[in-house]
């Protein structure tokens, strides 16, 4: 039997499909905005880009979103977001490639089809976010709170969650290769169709959690 976060699942994925959902305030708080910087960022392979002194186009994408709170489909490749209020933005398709969003507030933020490779979100809070396709390889997520968030076929391969809250979160063909789970809360989270081997959710905190091969209820208090 499907729990209520299970059901509201389905029923979430039957509006996205049908063109439906929308988010119901607009708002988007940036609190802190004149701290937020531009950080060097490494690439994967190594090329250094530095933009905090050679790309005004990239300083300006950055204050677009801070000041309309959204800037989707933009190249914000190393952005330094520690601590920002970015509640409720608009972040779909964008290139967030390691940046830095520790302890930042990202409730309902959509990263649908966003790229995350590399990102640092530790202790961020990201209630009901939207990171459905999102690409979060490598992405540390350390006691980063997703209760609730749609994770529906991320890319999570060798993603770092340990101790993540992940009550009633949305895992449904998400590709959990690798992922380190340790401590991780996983009540009530769907994971129906996910990649992940058993062996992985050995120290992880599972009841009422919907797996490939069935619904556990191993650390349910009795």
């Amino acid at each position: 039997m499907l729990t209520p976060y299970q059901v509201a699942a389905t029923l979430f994925i039957s509006v996205l499909f049908t063109g439906l959902a929308h988010s119901t305030d607009g708002e988007v708080k940036v609190s802190g905005s004149e701290a937020i910087e531009v950080a060097v960022h490494f690439r994967p392979g190594g090329q250094e880009l530095d933009r905090r002194k050679s790309d005004a186009e990239f300083r300006a994408k950055i204050q677009l979103l801070l000041d309309t709170g959204g800037c989707p489909g933009c190249d914000l490749r190393g952005a330094d977001f520690d601590e920002a209020d970015l509640s409720n933005a608009d972040l779909v398709r964008t290139d967030m490639t390691a940046v830095r969003l520790n302890r930042a507030t990202l409730i309902e933020v959509d990263f649908q089809d966003a790229v995350l490779f590399g990102a640092s979100l530790v202790a961020s809070d990201l209630r009901r976010a939207r990171l459905i396709n999102a690409d979060l390889r490598k992405a540390n997520l350390q006691s980063a709170n997703l209760r609730e968030a749609y994770l529906l076929f991320a890319n999570l391969r060798k993603a770092d969650l340990r101790n993540a809250q992940l009550q009633g979160s949305f895992l449904s063909g998400s590709d959990l290769t690798g992922a380190r789970l340790s401590g991780s809360d996983l009540t009530a989270a769907n994971l129906d169709q996910a990649l992940i081997e058993i062996s992985d959710l050995e120290e992880a905190l599972l009841c009422q959690t919907l797996l490939p091969w069935g619904i556990s209820d191993r650390d349910c208090a009795e």
